[in-house]
């Protein structure tokens, strides 16, 4: 499950993210504030229609590409937290989580 705060984002549904995909951006991230989230799309700004919504709200880790190599919960590029959330503010994923080196999976 992913929680969205971001309350002007076009896939934000009752606090949960309605997107088929979310792409977590922050490759060379070391705190929260150096990631974000990429499928984020304002909806005020925003004059787009989108089909890449889900019925059910339920993103399971699958559905969620993390380039933040640096988080503890990165596993070959897709995001193995049990759910995550997203800030309102800034758009950052407030599940980041710094891996120690000596964690690091292959």
């Amino acid at each position: 499950m992913i929680k969205c705060l971001s309350i002007n984002c076009v896939f934000n549904v009752s606090g949960l993210c309605s997107a088929a995909v979310v792409n977590i951006e922050g490759f060379d991230a070391n705190i929260t504030p150096e990631t974000y989230c990429k499928t984020f799309i304002d909806s005020l700004n925003s004059s787009k229609i989108t089909n890449s919504t889900i019925d059910n709200n339920e993103i399971s880790p699958k559905n969620i590409i993390c380039s933040a190599y640096n988080c503890t919960y990165n596993f070959s590029g897709s995001c193995k937290s049990s759910d995550i959330q997203v800030n309102f503010l800034n758009n950052t994923c407030e599940t980041f989580k710094k891996r120690s080196y000596n964690n690091y999976e292959y």
